[in-house]
């Protein structure tokens, strides 16, 4: 193939260049790759083959790895409803089991209630008869506590007839020797051995209550019926302040006291009285009745009655 053709040596101008170098100095490379193909095309099938071989394997791999989960997954599936059974079976010997338990503390707790009802029962008839007694013993302290009050009462009114028999005698006594007593002021009315002021104005009872100092008295310290019935023939159809006051402790009322520190024993109470309305009803009226009732101490509405005795 050399001899079809005619080797021509170029010139300068004509001579071709290739990525800046002559081609004249490529040649040889080209020729040395176009050489060794042929040889690169002898191992192709061999590589392709060798491609299969490593693709089947692997496919085969792939397989037989599926095929071993599966059996797997069959004997895990067996082993699970074989595990279910199990604790199925175990689950009903449990309930039965808890079952006669729970009929067991049944009868055990039938048995424990039928005692517990009987000492119940025992105890309710216990507190019947304590709380029987305690009645009765309230019915005895009631009862003597009123008997208290009625003494009492009584000496309170003992106590003033015997100051009125005294000043009586002494009065007579003075009398005997030429002498008298003075006699009540102007205004003033007498009775055993006092004298009393039945007041015209209204006041609080604290303005009252100095209004009687001023006159050298006292209000009313009323000591027994026999006072009470005077004083009730003189309301004049008014209401009047006593000298008598409520005790509190921890605002709580715990008895009445007149104004010389002696405390209450003869009462004339109206109906329904001391009822401490509202908790501020701490000083005692007479009503027009000449019953007794308590009201607020800054009531205005109120007349007053002073008290001194006879100067002999």
């Amino acid at each position: 193939m050399a001899e079809m053709y005619e080797h021509k040596e170029p010139d300068d101008s004509e001579e071709e260049t290739f990525g800046g170098q002559r081609l004249a100095e490529r040649r040889p490379r080209l020729l040395h790759s176009l050489r060794s193909l042929p040889e690169c095309l002898t191992w192709a099938p061999l590589l392709l083959l060798l491609l299969l071989f490593v693709s089947l394997g692997f496919f085969t791999l792939q397989l037989t790895t599926l095929v071993q989960a599966e059996v797997a997954q069959k004997q895990m599936q067996s082993n699970l409803e074989e595990i279910l059974q199990r604790l199925t079976r175990m689950n009903a010997t449990l309930a039965s089991t808890e079952r006669g338990a729970l009929l067991g503390h049944q009868d055990l707790l039938s048995t424990n209630g039928l005692g517990t009802q009987t000492q119940l029962q025992t105890v309710s008839k216990e507190l019947a008869e304590a709380r029987s007694k305690l009645l009765e013993q309230e019915s005895a302290l009631k009862e003597l506590s009123e008997r208290v009050t009625r003494s009492l009462a009584e000496a309170g009114r003992d106590r003033e007839n015997i100051r009125t028999e005294l000043f009586r005698a002494l009065e007579q006594a003075r009398l005997g020797n030429s002498s008298s007593c003075k006699e009540c002021p102007e205004s003033w009315l007498p009775f055993q051995g006092s004298c009393y002021f039945f007041s015209t104005l209204r006041a609080t009872w604290v303005e009252a209550q100095q209004h009687c100092e001023r006159s050298g008295a006292h209000l009313v310290i009323v000591g027994g019926l026999e006072e009470q019935g005077f004083l009730s023939r003189n309301t004049r159809g008014r209401g009047y302040w006593l000298g008598l006051r409520a005790v509190r402790k921890v605002r709580r009322i715990q008895g009445y006291q007149w104004v010389d520190g002696v405390a209450l024993s003869f009462s004339h109470w109206n109906r329904g009285e001391p009822n401490d309305s509202m908790g501020r009803e701490d000083c005692i009226m007479m009503l027009r009745t000449g019953m007794w009732n308590d009201a607020p101490c800054n009531n205005e509405n109120d007349n007053w009655i002073c008290e001194k005795r006879l100067s002999c």
